[in-house]
């Protein structure tokens, strides 16, 4: 069950509480542990954001050499492919010329 979950329940709890016209005692005790829960939930929230200058920045200064390093890998793995393709293709020629059928 999520937090959200369990803070609907409560809600509706409360409302079934008011609906059955229950004493004034049980619908404030009900009340009080939905607003600790949101309390809860807001001091969490921000308990994470204390945090933030503990985390640390991402260095981006590689990236413009990481760019020009994959785009030299992808220039290479296309001479390769071509260099593949261009022996295929004199491989086929050759196997003709020898007579063998493909």
């Amino acid at each position: 069950m999520t937090i959200q979950e369990l803070e609907q329940q409560l809600q509706d709890t409360l409302d079934k509480l008011d609906d059955a016209g229950i004493d004034d005692a049980s619908r404030r005790k009900l009340k009080i542990l939905i607003l600790q829960l949101q309390n809860e939930i807001l001091t969490e929230s921000f308990n994470t954001l204390k945090d933030m200058d503990d985390v640390s920045v991402v260095d981006t200064s590689q990236i413009n050499g990481l760019v020009a390093q994959v785009e030299t890998e992808i220039a290479n793995e296309k001479a390769r492919t071509a260099l593949v393709e261009k022996i295929i293709g004199l491989a086929k020629t050759g196997l003709r010329a020898a007579g063998v059928a493909l």
